[in-house]
């Protein structure tokens, strides 16, 4: 990509429940990118604080140009599902050749777009491509240096949901693919670091810094306390019911490893 002002579209899809507290700066970080070509979708997952009225309040004041998209009825009750099928409708809308994913407590680097853009651009191979994550604390921050690693029973190590940017055409294709309507703790970072991993054999980690990961109590992910709560333990199971599902579909051989004995005997146990 000779000039910056040359490259393709590129669509952030912003998703938020109730993080009013924190969504401006996740917009706001979007909105300073140095990668002009670009899009934002908001979508609103039928918040029942502020965020909607924030978010619309902060368009027409500022005369910003994006969308935003509210959801009036949620499909299922789980949190998981909800933000799969919230990307899903968002890519509908979606006019660019690659897509950002962010959720709305997490924020992007101002050089994010244009970085990874570029890889993209430069690796016309590449449809799957993650950035470093900054787990960013109340009083500190800390970078979280991530290498592919797919283990030997099959189990890939990925940065989060925010880190994740996608060439558009593929995406539609697995979200299809990993949109199952159970596994109610698998979030959608988990599934489709699989699929693209272990199917399409698609995962490149970005060596630079890109994405502020808010570390919050009301997180999704706080109750899952690892190796020391319950929900820790059922979320790793229904891990492995999703992984050897994917395997069988694309006829490749199951996880048999001890790992997956392991949490499937103590599940067992907690009665799960």
């Amino acid at each position: 990509m000779k000039n910056i002002a040359d490259g393709p579209l590129a669509s952030i899809i912003i998703t938020n429940y109730n993080k009013s507290n924190f969504l401006l700066d996740s917009l706001k970080s979007c909105l300073k990118q140095t990668y002009k070509k670009k899009e934002i979708i908001f979508f609103d997952d039928k918040s029942t604080d502020s965020s909607l009225k924030k978010i619309k309040n902060f368009k027409i004041k500022n005369k910003y140009k994006f969308r935003i998209i509210t959801n009036l009825k949620k499909k299922k009750s789980f949190a998981t599902y909800n933000h799969i099928s919230a990307v899903a409708k968002s890519l509908t809308k979606a006019k660019g050749k690659y897509i950002f994913l962010l959720d709305s407590d997490d924020y992007f680097h101002h050089d994010k777009l244009k970085k990874i853009v570029q890889t993209f651009e430069k690796n016309k191979n590449f449809k799957f491509i993650l950035d470093q994550p900054i787990l960013k604390y109340e009083n500190k921050e800390i970078k979280k240096n991530f290498r592919y690693n797919l283990s030997k029973n099959k189990w890939p190590k990925f940065p989060p949901t925010s880190c994740m940017c996608f060439e558009k055409k593929t995406l539609k294709r697995v979200l299809k693919k990993i949109s199952f309507k159970k596994f109610p703790n698998l979030a959608i970072d988990f599934r489709l670091a699989v699929y693209y991993s272990l199917v399409l054999q698609e995962f490149f980690i970005h060596k630079s810094y890109l994405t502020f990961y808010r570390q919050v109590d009301e997180s999704m992910d706080s109750k899952y306390i690892k190796y020391r709560s319950k929900e820790w333990w059922i979320r790793r199971y229904e891990g492995f019911e999703f992984l050897n599902l994917i395997l069988k579909k694309n006829k490749l051989p199951a996880n048999k490893g001890v790992d997956f004995f392991v949490t499937r005997l103590l599940n067992k146990f907690l009665n799960i």
